[in-house]
């Protein structure tokens, strides 16, 4: 009997092998840390200041429009003329799991502004509250591909946020510094996983297929 979820699985397997993604990712998270710390540091309401929250803006939408296709440039040029091109069949989300959603993201922010208006030293713990959510978030995306180095990452995340917190680095110059720092990891692990993927995986002398849009 054939098992479609085993081969579902090895499918994602295959699409992450690369590390593009990881490496993609891990650097906007690398910049984003970097912005934020700086802008804990200089004076508030300055230019500066203003400037660098504006500038944070930025990262992020530009995070959320171009990690896509910026791994998808990447894949044409490095993965698909070696390993070919696999589409997925995208699948509507259930109005269950819709609802789960909506309601986990509420009861996530509802904590995040009940901390807010909490004491200064409770607002230290955010560093620890950014880790344990990227954690909890990497740990199922892990079960979901099934590699290894996700769930190894899940527990950087963590360790990383906790001994930020313990260290009482501040909130948002701790908040930025775990960015920096899981970006670092994030970036590292992609990079490793590249390697290997191209000493494993070497071009062929005539490339094959170069995926959707190949020029």
């Amino acid at each position: 009997m054939v098992d479609i979820e085993k081969i579902e699985k090895r499918t994602f397997q295959s699409f992450y092998d690369d590390g593009l993604g990881e490496t993609t990712l891990g650097l906007f998270l690398f910049l984003l840390g970097g912005v934020l710390f700086a802008q804990a540091v200089v004076r508030e309401k300055s230019a500066v200041y203003q400037a660098l929250g504006i500038l944070s803006m930025i990262v992020v939408l530009s995070a959320g429009l171009l990690t896509g296709r910026i791994v998808s440039f990447l894949k044409r040029r490095i993965t698909y003329p070696r390993t070919g091109y696999v589409a997925f069949k995208k699948r509507e989300q259930s109005p269950k799991r819709r609802a789960a959603a909506m309601i986990v993201a509420a009861i996530i922010g509802a904590a995040v502004a009940a901390l807010y208006g909490l004491s200064p030293s409770v607002n230290m713990l955010f560093p620890a509250v950014n880790g344990l959510l990227f954690a909890v978030a990497v740990f199922f995306f892990a079960h979901k591909v099934g590699l290894t180095r996700f769930y190894v990452l899940a527990a950087v995340s963590a360790v990383i946020g906790i001994t930020i917190a313990a260290a009482g680095i501040g909130e948002i110059k701790g908040i930025g510094f775990f960015y920096m720092l899981f970006g670092i990891a994030i970036t590292i692990s992609g990079l490793a996983a590249l390697i290997v993927y191209l000493r494993r995986s070497p071009k062929p002398a005539t490339a094959g297929t170069e995926g959707p849009d190949g020029r």
